[in-house]
């Protein structure tokens, strides 16, 4: 008896990798090359999976879950089965505040069903309901309650021979063993695909994950024709009138910390980059934040190409004017749905996708305003240390142009020559 705590502890773990495995597949294009550096989220109700492909275009979702407890509304309840663990019957008390269809299916750890679909109308009030699992091996099941067909909840039993016996009284339904074998199984909403060199795809009406590890094969994505490929990182592109921009902030370089002691991006041969609050996932959502002779690789030309790619440039004040005019100067249609607020919520009509990505300050080597503005850099210089920027805020609907300290650290979007 003394081991039995442990016993208990071992099974419970089996049945949680074992409820709780993989999703795999590989995403490719037509020709059957693998896109490396996807993006996936993979949704089942109500969680949300996130994971990224690896160079051949394999991914995998760890940690799936098939068996989810919902929650169930006021009025309805469902008891701690007792006695768990059991030998070989078990009772469940089961409130309804109305006249309701109650469901009830029990699953073994591999997903197979042992008791079939058992269903009656109870009257409002408490019910008790037995399960038997007379002749079954010991170990872990998964009891299934549904209410009207909507409402679901889970638990989970332990059968053990030799455990506690459930006392005699009045039932209102018993649940023998069936022969069913259909499989527990959830819908998984859609996996949807994006980033990289590709065009955005939601994949629909996949395999139902059982609860085991599901391989759904080559998933097809079709390649995003105006992406561009520069140091090792796919940038897609969007025009807007007769210009065409990034449409992503440029992340190029070694990441510097940024402390008190104002630290700066130097003239030594390597792009230099501070990412927000010295995080590389900031870097990866938001760009990368540059002073300004670090964004034109010491040099004062105007429109040079400075750190953006072969063939792009850092736009003048006289192109960011060009842009603020073709959107009507509204910094809504610049900036990503989702950022900025009342007057000044994004509608990204122009496709642009600004983000606020707040800055970097030099006096203190600070990082702030995220979520509140963003800063552009412009190639054209004010004077020894400010140079132009554009600028888009939170609550506002407007463009707006000022010169910034060259020194603190603003975003880039390149623009093609």
């Amino acid at each position: 008896m003394k081991q039995l705590p442990f016993f208990i502890l071992a099974i419970t773990l089996s049945i949680a990798t074992m409820l709780a495995q993989t999703v795999s597949g590989r995403i490719i294009l037509q020709s059957g090359e693998g896109v490396g550096d996807a993006n996936l989220s993979l949704y089942i109700h109500p969680n949300i999976y996130t994971t990224t492909t690896s160079e051949n275009g394999s991914f995998v979702f760890d940690g799936v879950t098939s068996v989810v407890d919902a929650s169930i509304p006021t009025g309805y309840s469902v008891s701690v089965n007792y006695p768990n663990p059991f030998n070989p019957t078990t009772r469940f008390i089961v409130g309804i505040p109305a006249t309701s269809n109650i469901g009830v299916e029990v699953f073994n750890i591999l997903g197979q069903k042992v008791i079939g679909d058992i269903e009656g109308f109870y009257s409002a009030g408490n019910h008790t309901i037995d399960i038997e699992l007379n002749g079954l091996p010991n170990g872990i099941y998964i009891s299934r309650v549904t209410f009207n067909d909507k409402h679901t909840f889970v638990k989970k039993m332990m059968l053990l021979y030799g455990s506690q016996h459930l006392q005699s009284s009045s039932i209102s339904s018993l649940m023998k063993r069936g022969s069913s074998a259909s499989i527990l199984s959830t819908t998984i909403d859609s996996i949807v695909v994006s980033g990289g060199s590709i065009i955005l795809k939601t994949f629909t009406g996949l395999s139902d994950y059982d609860g085991s590890s599901l391989t759904l094969g080559d998933l097809i994505v079709e390649k995003d024709s105006t992406a561009i490929l520069y140091v090792g990182k796919y940038y897609k592109t969007v025009q807007i009138g007769n210009q065409i921009w990034l449409k992503v902030n440029l992340d190029v370089g070694t990441m510097i910390i940024s402390n008190s002691n104002s630290v700066n991006q130097t003239n030594n041969s390597i792009i230099e980059k501070f990412c927000y609050n010295n995080d590389t996932k900031s870097c990866i959502i938001y760009g990368g934040l540059y002073q300004w002779n670090e964004v034109m690789q010491y040099t004062t030309t105007e429109g040079t190409q400075g750190i953006c790619p072969p063939g792009w440039h850092v736009p003048s004040d006289a192109e960011f004017v060009m842009l603020s005019v073709t959107v009507g100067e509204s910094s809504n249609a610049l900036k990503a749905i989702g950022q900025g607020s009342d007057l000044g919520a994004g509608t990204n009509t122009s496709g642009f996708s600004a983000l606020l990505s707040g800055d970097r300050y030099v006096i203190d080597g600070g990082f702030n305003f995220l979520g509140r503005t963003t800063h552009f850099w412009s190639s054209t210089e004010g004077d020894i240390s400010y140079a132009g920027r554009m600028r888009l805020g939170l609550g506002s609907d407007r463009v707006n142009f000022s010169p910034g300290g060259k020194d603190d650290g603003f975003s880039v979007r390149c623009v093609k020559d």
